[in-house]
């Protein structure tokens, strides 16, 4: 047993339902025999999971934040940690999310974390609102593992394919952006000149690591392709004249996309995490910034985009 936010849980009985969506997930996915070698919790394997509840400072309202990750191990073990109040810093708000705030977590050695051990797909933010019932947040745990296996499965299909040349893309990070981001398939989809040329700026900022221009237009893009998927659905008008980034948000929760309360903090985040960029800060931050950027456009034309061509 242990306690997570004043209730105590029962700890063999969570991993076990963690697990389940994990192998899951795994089936779902047609993962064979042959291939379950590439995944970190398959055959014999175990893993002890870490959460932690960190503080964010967020435009979207009050939210609590979990950040996962996992280890290689000799057992299935899950832990929970509360380091809200220690990690309720500014310098803590503006890293990006992930790695990078875990090895903060590490240096000022709020817990005791070996970086170079966690496993990179693992690693997840899980945001709920201050309201969420506890049965909210427990179902939210037991998504790790669905995933967990999911991102494996995605890091590790691009290693195993071969994939054709992609013009106008920087050459520096060609592979990095088409095997990731698949960003060649989102702009043949999407057809728009002007977002390409826009995208295609942004990724030569990247490559010439100009990373404070690359997260301003990479703002520019994600408000960009959310208008483009309100266009599909003749929902612009919704914008209103000027529209700012909290429009955009307002815009997506009415019907017919009607985003969820921890859909909308992802994404506003997206948005507070680009404007956190400026020049004091590290290169290496500021590179972190721009992929988590990088991956939100990835994420609002995955789930809403493509669902939105549907409507034209």
């Amino acid at each position: 047993m242990f306690k997570f936010d004043k209730q105590n849980i029962n700890e063999a009985n969570l991993i076990n339902s963690i697990k389940k969506e994990y192998d899951t997930q795994l089936n779902y996915m047609g993962v064979t025999d042959g291939d379950l070698t590439r995944f970190s919790w398959s055959q014999n394997k175990c893993i002890h999971i870490t959460f932690i509840k960190i503080h964010a400072d967020t435009v979207a309202g009050h939210a609590r934040r979990y950040l996962f990750f996992a280890q290689e191990s000799k057992q299935n073990k899950i832990e929970y940690c509360d380091l809200y109040d220690k990690t309720a810093s500014f310098d803590f708000d503006q890293l990006s999310m992930g790695i990078e705030q875990l090895i903060y977590i590490s240096n000022h050695n709020l817990l005791n974390i070996l970086p170079d051990k966690i496993i990179k797909n693992s690693i997840q933010l899980i945001i709920s609102t201050e309201n969420s019932n506890e049965a909210e947040l427990i179902k939210d745990i037991k998504s790790f593992g669905k995933d967990f296996a999911k991102n494996e499965y995605t890091s590790t299909k691009s290693s195993l394919e071969s994939r054709g040349r992609i013009e106008n893309f920087p050459t520096l990070n060609k592979q990095i952006f088409v095997d990731k981001y698949h960003f060649d398939d989102m702009l043949h989809k999407i057809n728009d000149n002007q977002f390409t040329d826009e995208f295609n700026q942004c990724l030569f900022a990247y490559e010439n690591q100009k990373w404070f221009l690359c997260a301003a237009g990479l703002g520019s893009c994600l408000e960009h392709l959310m208008l483009l998927t309100l266009q599909n659905y003749g929902k612009e008008k919704q914008l209103g004249y000027n529209p700012t980034a909290s429009n955009y948000l307002k815009a997506f929760t009415k019907e017919p996309i009607s985003l969820e309360s921890r859909q909308l903090t992802y994404i506003d985040t997206l948005f507070g995490i680009r404007n956190s960029v400026d020049h004091h800060n590290s290169g290496y931050t500021q590179k972190m910034i721009c992929d988590q950027l990088m991956e939100g456009i990835t994420n609002v034309f995955n789930e809403y985009y493509v669902t939105s061509l549907s409507a034209k």
